[in-house]
């Protein structure tokens, strides 16, 4: 499986560069946390303050609009208590000479009507209905041909309570007019249950204009509704339909003033107040999240650049500091490789007493601990060669030699000289082999020509007991090799496997290259072991029984030297196949 990049070239680089590696990723991410912590506490507290600046401001409106309605009101009020309105009150039909009443009236009221309009300049037009006729202003375009008593106005005043407000509508009653709001409301005088309805259409532009000084730039949008959900003003703006959805009602009746509210795919601020007068109407204001924070936007790319900004100076100054935290490592680090070469008298000082200084003083101790095992090494090299002769003979079968030499006395008495002259040839070739100058490892060859004189030796001993025939890779002959492999296995077969069967028995040695291992394999056709049991024997001193003893002496040396590299292979079918499979790492001129 292939490392990740990152983690291969960490481990690929130096101390000095992962520390400062270390120390830039750490300044650089604390700069960054920083400066983003701060961005993020820094828009919050803009987008809270923003949004109760927007409250204050729609309470404001509200407040406006509701003075602006009591206002109208109030002028509707004063104009029904002057005199010519309760003359028109105190009228009744039938009266001779009517029109001329009617004409006298309707210029007696001119004056409070003009009056009003001169108090509330938003008022567009009045109508008094009344059983003797119609009374407005001679300013205004009256429709002759439709009465008030054929409009939905007069259904409206029948069938609520007044006064009351009607939203924005196209007015029928006057020509020119655009859209008004009309306000409802009967007589208060003591003539009030005469049949009297006065209409006062009040401009919804001037209205609207007057709600939206406190609070609309560009930036956002007001929206009235009545008590019952309806538009005040604007009954197509597009901030109709969001507020009667169901989700914008939790978030009102949920008592929050300000919330914040997507649709048509933007998030806008939403900020509310009630107008408590005249009918508990409810102003909204929206404002485009994103319009709105534009500053916060300014504030994330100042933050940025400052972060970006920085990130030069922590590259320089991590710089310096690694390299002033490393420099005892660096001299340590020296001083380690003198001693590498050969010098022992180093030693490491330093005035800090950090942990590289307690480095630095094991670094001492361990030089002089060396200096002693070199001498006691030295003093042991001398008992080497006596301790290599003695491990030769204790790996010699006192049997083997035994009959060795009594099979050379006996072709001797036989005079069969050449025989004799062979064996001996053969026994000094096999301890000099053995010896192999008190080297432990040797070569494909030697062992090879060792085992062979061992073989040779045995089957002068014991005449047709066995064959043998043995195979190696060409081009093996030099590898090198732990000494003594081949004969432990071969004696473990002649001893084990035929003296105690009346056939002739078999062994194959091979020795071959398997990728880049080298693999050492025995077989014969004896008698063959119980397997479990020897595998279990390799790491045990049960291993000594049956055979087991060469096999856990062949393994012990091959783990020791090879460690986890080398492996013993163990295959018996009795009188068929018994393999005893070496495989360890080759060193190979070409790998």
């Amino acid at each position: 499986m292939r490392k990740p990049v990152l983690r291969t070239f960490l481990h690929n680089s130096t101390f000095k560069t992962r520390l400062w590696i270390g120390i830039v990723s750490i300044v650089i991410l604390a700069i960054w946390v920083t400066g983003v912590s701060s961005q993020y506490l820094a828009s919050r507290l803009l987008e809270r303050k923003t949004a109760e600046l927007s409250q204050m401001m729609i309470g404001k409106s509200a407040q406006a609009l509701e003075e602006k309605l009591r206002k109208v009101r109030l002028s509707v009020l004063t104009f029904m208590m002057s005199p010519p309105f309760e003359d028109v009150l105190r009228a009744s039909p039938g009266t001779e000479a009517s029109y001329y009443s009617y004409f006298a009236l309707n210029n007696a009221l001119q004056v409070p009507l003009v009056q009003m309009q001169l108090i509330e300049p938003s008022i567009d037009s009045v109508l008094v209905s009344t059983p003797i006729g119609e009374f407005y202003s001679v300013t205004g375009a009256k429709r002759t041909n439709l009465d008030f008593a054929d409009t939905p106005l007069s259904r409206i005043m029948q069938e609520k309570t007044l006064p009351l407000w009607v939203p924005a509508h196209r007015d029928e009653l006057f020509e020119n007019s655009g859209s008004v709001l009309s306000l409802l409301i009967e007589p208060i005088s003591v003539y009030r249950g005469t049949d009297v309805q006065v209409v006062v259409n009040v401009r919804e532009s001037a209205i609207k204009e007057y709600a939206e000084t406190n609070v609309v730039g560009d930036s956002g949008s007001i929206a009235v509704i009545d008590a019952a959900g309806n538009p005040v003003m604007d009954e197509h703006s597009r901030f109709v339909a969001p507020m009667r959805e169901e989700a914008f009602q939790r978030e009102v009746n949920a008592g929050r003033n300000h919330f914040e509210y997507r649709f048509e795919g933007k998030e806008y601020l939403v900020n509310w107040a009630k107008v408590t007068f005249p009918d508990n109407w409810m102003i909204f204001y929206f404002q485009p999240k994103a319009v709105l924070l534009k500053d916060i936007r300014y504030m994330w790319w100042a933050t940025l650049i400052i972060v970006l900004a920085l990130i030069p100076l922590a590259l320089i100054l991590s710089k310096w500091i690694t390299g002033l935290l490393i420099r005892p490592l660096y001299r340590l680090q020296r001083l380690m490789s003198r001693a590498g070469d050969n010098d022992l008298s180093v030693r490491f000082s330093s005035d800090y007493r950090d942990e590289v200084a307690q480095v630095g003083e094991r670094f001492n101790i361990m030089l002089v601990k060396i200096e002693q095992l070199i001498q006691n090494v030295t003093e042991a090299e001398k008992q080497k060669r006596v301790s290599e002769v003695k491990a030769l003979q204790a790996q010699i079968d006192p049997h083997f030699l035994y009959n060795t030499l009594n099979t050379i006395l006996w072709k001797s008495e036989s005079r069969k000289q050449e025989d004799v002259k062979e064996m001996i040839i053969s026994l000094s070739q096999l301890f000099r082999l053995g010896l192999n100058n008190g080297h432990d490892l040797t070569t494909v060859a030697k062992e090879v020509d060792h085992v062979s004189r061992y073989l040779s030796l045995q089957q002068q001993c014991y005449e047709e007991l066995f064959t043998y025939e043995i195979t190696v890779e060409e081009g093996l002959e030099e590898q090198p090799l732990l000494k003594i492999l081949l004969q432990p296995l071969v004696e473990n077969s002649i001893l084990h496997g035929f003296q105690s069967e009346d056939y002739t028995g078999r062994i194959n040695i091979r020795v071959y290259r398997e990728g880049a291992f080298l693999v050492c394999k025995v077989e014969d056709n004896g008698e063959g072991f119980d397997k479990e049991r020897v595998e279990a024997g390799l790491v045990s001193a049960a291993g000594q029984e049956n055979g087991g003893y060469a096999l856990r002496n062949v393994y012990t040396r091959l783990r020791l030297h090879y460690g986890d590299k080398a492996v013993m292979e163990l295959e018996s079918e009795p009188y068929r196949l018994t393999s005893v499979t070496l495989r360890f790492p080759g060193e190979y001129a070409d790998s």
